[in-house]
């Protein structure tokens, strides 16, 4: 009756993980930074949510002027479209288009932008944005949900650390690709040495993937990236069942340990002239959430194994680990 109950109780979180591991989300980029006395906002954002987005609007400037505002002293400026291109970012296209905005007043002032593209909701359920400025003062930010106001001379670098760590923590937890790569692992796991050992290989390998993907130095289309991610799950986990981790799991997931490292990286659209602060905090944040979740569950799984059901399951969460892999595996290969 406990193992029916577990393995229930397992399922469901399963169940309810899917349900988020198909949350559409987008990632945008800005550089925004003063020139000739007037504000440049260079905006990238992905080409077919955009125009999905702004498929009511006369034109693209109808749409993103509203929801893209610069103030300056509390006084909003004009802002027009100018120049557009097309360029690629992890695969997929995206319109790289050029705002201008004139403000009144000393440009020494103090700048506030207001985002929000896509809040209206209905085409992508989340999105950020990687905004790097210099408005007199430099510094990285993010916008999203949450976050959609940025204040320039507000944002000191502890300030923005500490919400770089919040963005990663929050990645990690919330990208249930990861946390199930991460539960297939603690399955197998003979103590918490070999968790150590695990984990630190893990880390090691996706910390070198995340800042040379970050800094534009690796470059991999999120087409083969995910699916790939998706089949790490599922062999991982097939490992669980079929008679326990080889001896080269290490190597394994070392080396899956880049593939997850080249997906966190995707995950915001980092620039190669990227703030080192950010991408730091960035990764230390993905390294909080990944020793809550290790703290979490493997002293309940140490635990369940005193019963004499422990086996069936673990075989049950390990076979359904593999078979959620398996079905994002494909369910991406045709996306």
């Amino acid at each position: 009756m406990k193992a029916a109950l577990i393995m229930a109780l397992l399922l469901f979180t399963v169940v309810a993980g899917t349900a988020s591991a198909h949350v559409r989300s987008t990632a945008g980029y800005s550089e925004i930074r003063l020139e000739q006395g007037a504000v440049r906002y260079e905006l990238s954002l992905e080409r077919d949510v955009l125009r999905a987005a702004s498929g009511h609007a006369p034109s693209p400037e109808a749409y993103l002027l509203p929801r893209v505002r610069v103030y300056l002293d509390g006084v909003e400026c004009e802002g027009a479209l100018g120049r557009t291109g097309i360029e690629s970012r992890q695969g997929r296209d995206y319109d790289r288009l050029e705002l201008s905005y004139t403000c009144p007043g000393s440009a020494a002032g103090a700048y506030e932008i207001r985002y929000g593209v896509f809040a209206d909701g209905g085409v992508v359920d989340d999105h950020t944005n990687v905004a790097e400025y210099d408005l007199g003062e430099r510094g990285t930010f993010v916008f999203d949900a949450g976050h959609r106001e940025l204040d320039v001379g507000d944002t000191a670098l502890l300030s923005s650390a500490r919400r770089f760590v919040a963005i990663g923590v929050e990645h990690i937890l919330s990208g249930i690709d990861h946390v199930l790569f991460l539960v297939a692992l603690l399955l197998g796991a003979s103590g918490f040495a070999n968790v150590l050992k695990l984990a630190t290989a893990f880390t090691a390998a996706h910390s070198v993937t995340l800042a040379l993907g970050a800094l534009g130095w690796v470059q991999v289309p999120a087409g083969i990236v995910e699916p790939l991610i998706a089949l790490s799950i599922a062999y991982v986990a097939a490992e669980n069942v079929f008679g326990g981790a080889s001896r080269h799991r290490l190597g394994v997931v070392f080396g899956f340990g880049l593939l997850h490292g080249l997906g966190f990286a995707g995950s915001l659209s980092w620039s190669g002239d990227i703030d080192l602060g950010a991408l730091v905090s960035f990764n230390a944040g993905i390294e909080m959430g990944q020793a809550l979740i290790v703290v979490a569950l493997f002293p309940a799984l140490l635990l369940i194994r005193r019963y004499r059901w422990s086996p069936v399951v673990h075989t049950g969460a390990a076979a359904c680990a593999a078979g959620l892999g398996l079905l994002w595996f494909v369910e991406r290969l045709a996306t």
